[in-house]
C-alpha cells in the first residue's frame, strides 16, 4: 500500500468521525496496548431486546485515574476492540465530578469490548463535524439554543418578555448533522426551509414542546422568562447548560427554579433536570408537558410508562411535528389534560431536583415519517433509560 493510499483511508476515517487503523500499516489499539501502552479493558452491555443507536458510555474519570494513572485528561482514547477504531471522546467537568464519554451503538443483548489507553503519539484524536452545541444569543433577544445531529431548540430570555414570557421549548426541526443554529440566526429568515430546517413551531405563552413547569387550580403558572444562563459542556458529544428563573408565585407561595438542560449526539429527546425552591412549602404539583393546537388531535398516550407524544403540521405547511415526553420509572405521573396542555404531572418535594426527557422530530426525516414510528421511537427510549446500558472496567 502506498503512502499516499493509506493517508486517503485515514482521511475518509477522519470523515466518518473515528479513525480505523490497518494492522499492516499502522499501529493499532491491540497492538498499542500489548507494547506496554496504558490500557484498560470496558465491557459494555445492552441488557434487553432493544436496539441503542448512538448510546453514550460515561465512565468516571477518578476511577480512571486510581487504575491507570499515566492517562491524562488530554491523552486518554477509547479504541473499540472489533474494529480497533479509536473514537471521539470528551471529558465532561461539572464541580467535583469528572466524566469520560465515548457513544456506541449495540443491537439487542449484544456486549461490546473496548480499551481505555493512551493515545498514539503519530496520530492526531479523532474529531468530528456532526457535535452537540449551545449558547446564549443576545443578539435575538437573549434565546439561549441548542442542538445535536437530529434536532434544535430554544428557550427565551428577558429581552423576549415584551413580546413572549414563558419556559417552554421552542422545537426547530432539522434534516441535516451538521449545526444549523447559527446559521439560522445568521440568515434571520428561519422561518422558511431552505433545504436545511427551520423554526416552524410557535410556542407563545406556553410549555410548548415539552417544558415543566408547576400546576395549580388547574392552570399551568409560568416563570417569567430566565434571567440568567450557564454552560457547563458544549460537545462533541454532550452539551449541558443551566437556566435561572427569577421566584414568582404558585398559589400564594413563592417559588423560584434552576433548569439542567443537556442533549447527546444522536438523540431526540433532551434530559431536563428541574429544581423548584419553595421555601413556605414542603410539596410542589409540577407537570410537564406539551401545548395542543386546534390543528390537530393526535395524542399518544401510555399512562403506565409515563410517556405522552403530539402530533401537529409545521408552521407553513412544512411537513409534521412531533413533540415527546417520557419520564423514568423512578418517577410516578399522572396525566392530566387542562389549560390547553397535555401534560404528565408529579406531586414532588421541594429542593429535590426532578428528571424527565423532552424532545421532538420531523417527518421530512424518513426516520420519523408517521406518527406511529414516533411512537415506537419514545417506547423503545422508555425502555432504554429505564434499562440503562451495563459497564465493567477490567485489567
Amino acid at each position: 500500500m502506498t503512502r499516499k493510499t493509506i493517508l486517503f483511508v485515514l482521511s475518509v476515517c477522519v470523515l466518518l468521525g473515528g479513525w480505523s487503523l490497518l494492522p499492516a500499516e499502522g499501529e493499532t489499539g491491540k497492538n498499542a496496548a500489548g507494547k506496554g501502552m496504558s490500557a484498560r479493558k470496558i465491557v459494555v452491555t445492552n441488557p434487553i431486546a432493544v436496539s441503542r443507536d448512538n448510546e453514550t458510555v460515561s465512565l468516571n474519570w477518578n476511577e480512571i485515574e486510581k487504575t491507570e494513572p499515566n492517562l491524562t485528561k488530554d491523552n486518554v482514547a477509547v479504541c473499540e476492540f472489533e474494529t480497533n477504531r479509536f473514537l471521539v471522546t470528551q471529558i465532561v467537568e461539572d464541580g467535583n465530578k469528572t466524566e469520560l464519554l465515548f457513544q456506541t451503538s449495540l443491537t439487542p443483548n449484544e456486549k461490546k469490548y473496548f480499551r481505555i489507553m493512551k493515545q498514539p503519539e503519530e496520530l492526531n484524536k479523532p474529531a468530528s463535524e456532526i457535535t452537540t452545541y449551545c449558547r446564549f444569543v443576545p443578539e435575538r433577544s437573549d434565546d439561549f439554543a441548542w442542538e445535536n445531529d437530529k434536532v434544535a431548540f430554544r428557550m427565551y430570555g428577558p429581552a423576549l418578555e415584551y413580546e413572549t414570557i414563558t419556559c417552554g421549548i421552542d422545537a426547530w426541526v432539522k434534516c441535516v448533522p451538521t449545526p444549523v443554529v447559527d446559521k439560522f440566526y445568521k440568515e434571520k429568515d428561519y422561518h422558511k426551509n431552505y433545504g436545511q430546517g427551520g423554526d416552524f413551531y410557535k410556542v407563545g405563552n406556553t410549555l410548548g414542546c415539552g417544558g415543566m413547569a408547576p400546576l395549580a387550580d388547574g392552570k399551568v403558572v409560568l416563570p417569567r422568562n430566565f434571567i440568567r444562563w450557564k454552560v457547563i459542556a458544549n460537545g462533541p458529544i454532550r452539551s449541558i447548560f443551566e437556566l435561572t428563573y427569577n421566584p414568582w408565585q404558585v398559589g400564594g407561595k413563592t417559588v423560584s427554579e434552576t433548569k439542567r438542560i443537556s442533549i447527546d449526539l444522536g438523540n431526540n429527546l433532551n434530559r431536563i433536570e428541574c429544581l423548584y425552591n419553595c421555601p413556605d412549602m414542603e410539596r410542589l404539583t409540577i407537570a410537564a408537558g406539551i401545548i395542543l393546537r386546534e390543528s390537530s388531535n393526535r395524542k399518544f398516550v401510555d399512562a403506565a410508562n409515563s410517556t405522552i407524544a403530539y402530533w401537529l403540521p409545521a408552521d407553513g405547511n412544512y411537513g409534521m411535528i412531533g413533540c415527546g415526553v417520557v419520564f423514568g420509572e423512578d418517577v410516578k405521573t399522572k396525566v392530566v389534560e387542562t389549560d390547553g396542555h397535555l401534560l404528565l404531572a408529579v406531586d414532588h418535594p421541594c429542593q429535590t431536583p426532578i428528571a424527565y426527557y423532552s424532545g421532538s422530530c420531523w417527518n421530512e426525516n424518513k426516520e420519523f415519517g408517521t406518527f406511529e414510528k414516533w411512537q415506537q421511537y419514545l417506547i423503545n427510549f422508555k425502555k432504554r433509560i429505564d434499562n440503562p446500558i451495563r459497564i465493567q472496567i477490567q485489567d
